[in-house]
């Protein structure tokens, strides 16, 4: 997939200001933005979320001339946040950052859930994704993916795994059924509640993002088992892929996107996309990510869209057959 960039020109900008016959909405456009923009994440601070907030609206402000006031409203695995963004004035100056399973999963994992993902929400852009790393205290004794799975296999739930995103318990699912071994499975709301118990020992496995526990590995508390891509990420090298553990096929990411409330106009969005796409594209922004072990996407709104509908189905199937819920 490609990343297509619009470029505003000041002869464009002009001509659209020499024009009364231009809508409102695309004026509006021509000054956007003139203020602040609120950005809402769906999480605790301190967390994977925090960082790809920090990273991109740092180069945003720059490119952009307008500061950006990051709300964060976690809880309710993300509704809470996106019931706020469905609310919200479609002026392009309230905006969320999103993970998988917060528009695509949500619908299956709540009866009802306050917001409906394709008619409350326009689509601005994806950002990255990042595979999964399950990761155990350094000192908890397990050294590998196989001795864990073998001490389930011995004492079924003898090994409790915490995970901050709904999205992570499919393939979780997945595994336990491959690996024929049965987890504790317990859901967290951040990584900054999860940590305390691993290190402490009250929870044997803790499964976050690499950029979550990148730093926790390097740093020596904890111990990175696997990695949910096909191949090793070159900022963890010593971590093994799940394709050299024995379950080839069983790649399983978590993305980032960026979404804004359904009525947008579409100038302010398209805007907005170039933006985000020439900020993945700097290479401050580039490393920074690539050193968490993020797969930059980026892409038009359409690119987005699309690749959301699949999500909510491929991700909502299982959710349904294996019964799981918003607890």
């Amino acid at each position: 997939m490609t990343t297509r960039r619009q470029k505003f020109t000041g002869a464009a900008t002009c001509a659209m200001l020499g024009s009364a016959s231009i809508p409102r909405a695309a004026l509006a456009a021509v000054a956007y933005p003139s203020k602040s923009i609120r950005l809402l994440v769906p999480f605790p601070p301190a967390g994977g979320a925090d960082r790809v907030t920090r990273t991109l609206t740092r180069k945003l402000e720059q490119t952009m001339g307008a500061t950006f006031v990051i709300e964060n409203k976690g809880g309710a695995n993300g509704t809470i946040a996106l019931d706020t963004l469905a609310k919200a004035p479609a002026d392009g100056y309230t905006l969320c950052l999103t993970l998988t399973d917060q528009p695509a999963l949500n619908p299956a994992l709540f009866d009802k859930p306050s917001y409906d993902t394709f008619r409350d929400f326009a689509t601005v852009s994806l950002i990255a994704s990042y595979p999964f790393v399950p990761a155990p205290a350094a000192d908890s004794g397990l050294t590998s993916m196989k001795q864990a799975i073998d001490a389930v296999r011995a004492s079924p739930e003898s090994v409790s795994v915490g995970f901050p995103s709904a999205n992570a318990r499919p393939g979780l699912e997945q595994l336990q059924r491959r690996a024929r071994a049965r987890f504790n499975v317990t859901p967290y709301q951040g990584i900054a509640l999860g940590m305390p118990d691993l290190i402490g020992g009250r929870l044997g496995i803790w499964i976050g993002t690499s950029a979550t526990l990148r730093s926790h590995i390097e740093g020596g508390t904890v111990r990175g088992l696997a990695i949910t891509a096909a191949k090793r990420l070159p900022s963890l090298p010593d971590v093994p892929s799940v394709t050299e553990l024995g379950f080839p096929g069983f790649e399983t990411v978590s993305w980032y996107g960026l979404l804004a409330p359904a009525a947008t106009p579409r100038s302010i969005v398209s805007t907005l996309n170039a933006r985000v796409n020439e900020a993945l594209a700097s290479p401050e922004v580039r490393s920074a990510f690539e050193q968490d072990g993020a797969t930059l996407l980026g892409g038009n709104p359409e690119r987005f869209h699309q690749g959301l509908r699949a999500d909510t189905q491929s991700l909502g199937a299982p959710a349904k057959e294996l019964s799981l819920n918003a607890d």
